[in-house]
């Protein structure tokens, strides 16, 4: 569960954007490419209940400007969800607590109530992204982000992360009582 601060100071995603100094043609490119179904019209558009996105990460990470936009696309379809950006290095201890094997990674997208109360968390990358880089060859740092600039230019990862998201999504509107 959030407290309102971290709601309170992270900031919407187009000043998020405007302050950003990597990986912005990328997210650009991610938010203007994507394709969004028609199906996933009519989820986003069934939604009931508000949600907030709390996003942690930061424009460095190849992760978060892979699937920012994602979110950011989807929230602009529907006026029930609403999506923040907490910087992960400025808020690290924040950050802290939601770690996976002991590592900090980004993004962490929290789905919360309107209220703050947590409803689904989603970490770092879509399934399909956890299996090409596990299978890369490539073990050097640099070659891992170029290949992670690669693969989220790739439209079955992002329709991937767009099916992940819209589930918790859903979850969370079913969690709140849909009807």
């Amino acid at each position: 569960m959030t407290e309102n601060t971290e709601w309170n100071n992270a900031i919407e995603y187009p000043k998020f954007l405007k302050s950003a100094r990597e990986n912005v043609e990328l997210m650009k490119a991610r938010y203007n490419d994507l394709q969004i179904t028609e199906q996933d019209l009519e989820n986003l558009r069934s939604l009931q209940n508000e949600l907030r996105i709390l996003v942690i990460g930061n424009d460095r990470c190849i992760d978060t400007a892979g699937n920012l936009p994602i979110l950011a696309k989807m929230t602009d379809i529907s006026s029930k969800l609403k999506l923040r950006v907490l910087d992960s290095d400025a808020y690290a201890k924040y950050h802290q607590q939601f770690k996976v094997n002991g590592k900090r990674k980004t993004p962490v997208v929290l789905i919360l109530s309107s209220e703050d109360k947590e409803l689904c968390r989603w970490v770092e990358r879509p399934n399909a992204a956890y299996k090409l880089i596990n299978e890369a060859t490539n073990p050097s740092l640099e070659g891992r982000r170029t290949e992670l600039k690669k693969l989220y230019s790739d439209t079955e990862i992002q329709r991937q992360s767009v099916k992940e998201f819209m589930n918790l999504i859903l979850r969370s509107d079913y969690i709140l009582g849909r009807r």
